[in-house]
């Protein structure tokens, strides 16, 4: 049995393959303008898929390591507080021998008095220090400041240093010290040691007495000289472990880019071949047709 082709199945074929020549010309033309093989799921769903799991994975990476970079920054500025407090100590050890000396008189006395008082108003400064709105060494109670800023007396609500968790599948790490940790011990703490510095200083009419209690608070002020150097090698040492979060962060973040990249971006030179070989498709199919068939220009426009 003959079949006999219409003109109407002639038509719609070749009408056809010319949209099909035209969207793949649009297609890797789209390609060349945004340097993307995919521009759109349909393109690529198994790949659009795969970019997105990871661009999902590059936004918790970006989360992290803004965290372990805010981490820094505090740590940053606690180190260089605690810096500061140390040259007020230096001074004030400097003060105390001073008074101790057989040579300085009781109005010498007072007016270093004067002075350990100013410093001591300095260090509460420190301990009180706040940093991006937060108490720099508050931990984790926030709700006051860790030492009364009248009195100078510690709070009595206990806290802890804060923990943040700063890489995937890894624990929380601390995010800076207290203010206790090296503005206090077991003993005393430094505010209400220089306030019997100054009450030595300025003379109870015992002079034994005060030349002791001047003594005590000298080697007073060598333990805090030992506890804020112990604070700032914790604070290096975290800073040694958020410096390498953020660097394997950083890599994890630009392999990451790099898997996308090899999924989703186009190769120039193959589109360009591609896209010469569908113009030229295109081409031949309309130029078969109308050698063939004149009116299918007709039912074209």
């Amino acid at each position: 049995m003959a079949f006999r082709v219409t003109d109407s199945n002639t038509n719609s074929s070749s009408v056809s393959r010319i949209n099909s020549h035209r969207a793949q010309i649009s297609t890797l033309q789209e390609r060349l303008a945004t340097g993307k093989r995919i521009n759109r799921p349909s393109d690529d769903p198994f790949g659009a898929e795969a970019v997105i799991n990871i661009r999902t994975s590059q936004n918790e990476i970006r989360q992290f390591k803004r965290n372990a970079e805010a981490v820094n920054l505090q740590l940053g500025a606690a180190d260089e507080s605690i810096g500061s407090y140390q040259n007020l100590v230096d001074r004030i050890k400097t003060l105390i021998s001073q008074g101790l000396s057989d040579t300085t008189t009781q109005e010498g006395r007072n007016s270093i008095a004067t002075e350990v008082e100013a410093l001591r108003e300095r260090v509460l400064s420190v301990a009180n220090q706040k940093y991006d709105g937060e108490y720099l060494f508050g931990g984790v109670r926030q709700s006051e400041p860790p030492f009364d800023p009248t009195t100078g007396l510690p709070s009595a609500l206990p806290t802890s240093s804060r923990h943040v968790q700063i890489e995937p599948g890894t624990n929380a790490i601390s995010a800076g010290v207290t203010a206790d940790t090296f503005l206090s011990d077991a003993v005393s703490d430094i505010f209400a040691d220089l306030d019997a510095a100054v009450t030595a200083l300025r003379g109870t009419g015992d002079p034994v007495a005060d030349r002791a209690a001047l003594q005590n608070s000298f080697a007073r002020a060598e333990v805090y000289s030992e506890l804020s150097n112990s604070a700032r090698s914790r604070i290096g040492a975290i800073v040694n472990i958020t410096e390498s979060a953020i660097e394997r962060l950083s890599g994890d973040f630009l392999s990451f880019d790099q898997r996308a990249s090899n999924i989703e971006d186009a190769d120039f030179a193959e589109t360009v071949v591609e896209l010469t070989e569908s113009q030229s498709a295109l081409e031949a199919t309309l130029q078969m047709i109308a050698n063939g068939r004149r009116s299918l220009f007709d039912y074209l426009r």
